[in-house]
């Protein structure tokens, strides 16, 4: 079923090849479409120009021809000389041949041939060969009357008023053909462009908007958000691509849920003889069973810091799994964030001064109530502050400073040290869980727990967390905590 599925069923290659088909036929068709109608125009006014122009000359040349013979024969009657009678012979010939060739232009022209086969027929008679020289002398002989001859004149301007006209006849029409051509150009180009327009939202949506949402996808996946789901219920490649993607989704979440669940059962089952082990140490130090000596009393205190160590560990490895769970404690409510940060300065003061490192808070004057889990934010600003601590040189500077922004409805919470911060390939890394720095990993507690669990509680309270590198040296962590209207 499948198969037969995504065989009627075609992919975005097929889509696209249609698209670019249909473009290209339309667009090269009216191109072509245009190029006929242009040599179309092109033949037909070289045409009617050509015979228009040779029937106007031909006929200037017939007007004269009849000219002459009148002229001809009436200095041959006045002077008597064989060389008028020539001449007259010659322009009759030549009237003769002349209308012939109008004639037979006329009729190429795809016209019937009107005025000049009348002139043929009227008058042509009157020049037919057989009068001898001795006839044209007599006195009694006359060739034409002078009306016929105006009304042979008047024909043959007629005819050149005909041909005229024809001509601007036909100029009109290739006008009318030209702009039915401009006509159907633009209306092919405006299919085109309306083509591309509907290429350009197919793309968008057949390729874009998938893309856009798997890129979105990815960006949840990375922040170890495996809830997301792509829509796409296409049956092309996308399609495909979309249920790959939701089947790992679907993967990435079991897993993640069954190594929290792990983590959980062993974290609460390792807490039991922690907790044991802590008390008989607690028992032994404070000399409940009997008195210890000062060797004694040093191992005890070093067992009783690896124990607090330990369980440190184990209560951010159960943070980590309480919030994937989603079975988080804690009510939201407004809160003073100048107040929370003072008391979480107090638990990281001591730690700070044993290696002389400054702590700073540029308190915010008229701050806003934040709208949030306090207990949850707390454990945000003590996670940034000891991970501060941890990679601040002795002697140095953590501070602390909050602001309005962005916008009115967000306080944003600045924790900037002076440590070596942070390489731009590793900033997308620092929020994954379970993630550390190779040149921490040896000589550096932890589990790569704290800014993971930073993030979520963030983004559980409507933020969002960031880092940046400072100018001169350190970095600074920023997250932003929506404010009481």
């Amino acid at each position: 079923m499948n198969e037969k599925s995504s065989i009627m069923t075609p992919g975005i290659s097929k889509k696209l090849f249609l698209l670019l088909f249909f473009f290209i036929v339309i667009f090269y068709g009216t191109l072509y479409g245009l190029f006929i109608k242009v040599r179309e125009m092109s033949d037909a006014s070289a045409r009617i120009v050509g015979i228009s122009n040779q029937i106007a000359v031909l006929s200037n040349d017939l007007k004269n021809s009849l000219l002459d013979m009148d002229t001809n024969i009436k200095k041959l009657k006045l002077l008597k000389k064989n060389v008028y009678f020539d001449y007259f012979e010659t322009a009759r010939s030549n009237y003769q041949k002349v209308l012939v060739k109008i004639i037979v232009l006329d009729t190429g022209r795809g016209t019937p041939a009107g005025y000049w086969r009348d002139i043929d027929q009227t008058f042509g008679g009157r020049i037919q060969s057989g009068v001898s020289m001795k006839q044209a002398v007599n006195k009694n002989y006359t060739w034409i009357d002078a009306d016929v001859m105006d009304q042979w004149m008047a024909a043959i301007s007629a005819a050149r008023k005909d041909n005229e006209d024809r001509v601007e006849q036909a100029l009109l029409r290739i006008n009318r053909l030209s702009r039915q051509v401009v006509k159907n150009c633009m209306i092919g180009f405006g299919i085109s462009i309306l083509v591309g327009i509907m290429g350009v939202l197919f793309i968008s949506r057949s390729i874009i908007v998938p893309l856009n949402k798997l890129k979105s996808g990815l960006k949840r996946v990375s922040d170890d958000n495996y809830t997301y789901e792509m829509d796409i219920a296409s049956k092309d490649e996308f399609g495909e691509l979309a249920a790959a993607f939701n089947d790992m989704n679907r993967q990435l979440k079991a897993d993640d849920e069954i190594r929290s669940d792990f983590i959980a059962t062993l974290s609460h089952e390792i807490r039991s003889p922690l907790s044991s082990i802590r008390e008989s140490v607690n028992m032994l130090t404070e000399e409940v069973l009997g008195p210890v000596n000062d060797k004694q009393k040093k191992f005890l205190t070093i067992a009783a810091n690896e124990i607090a160590r330990i369980t440190s560990l184990l209560n951010h490895l159960l943070d980590a799994s309480i919030l994937v769970s989603g079975t988080r404690e804690g009510q939201i409510a407004p809160f003073d964030p100048n107040q929370l940060v003072q008391s979480a300065f107090l638990s990281i003061t001591p730690g700070a001064r044993a290696r002389g490192i400054r702590t700073e808070f540029k308190a915010l004057e008229q701050a806003p109530m934040v709208k949030g889990n306090e207990k949850e934010i707390m454990q945000v600003i003590i996670n940034i502050l000891d991970n501060a601590l941890k990679f601040s040189p002795d002697n140095s500077r953590v501070s602390v400073s909050l602001a309005r922004g962005p916008g009115k409805h967000f306080l944003t919470c600045r924790i900037s040290d002076e440590g070596p911060g942070i390489p731009e390939d590793k900033k997308n890394l620092i929020f994954k869980k379970y993630y550390r720095a190779k040149e921490v990993r040896k000589h550096m507690d932890g589990v790569g727990l704290g800014l993971n669990i930073a993030r979520r509680i963030v983004q559980a309270n409507g933020g969002d967390i960031f880092v940046e590198n400072n100018l001169d040296k350190g970095c600074t962590f920023s997250f932003t905590l929506p404010v009481l209207q």
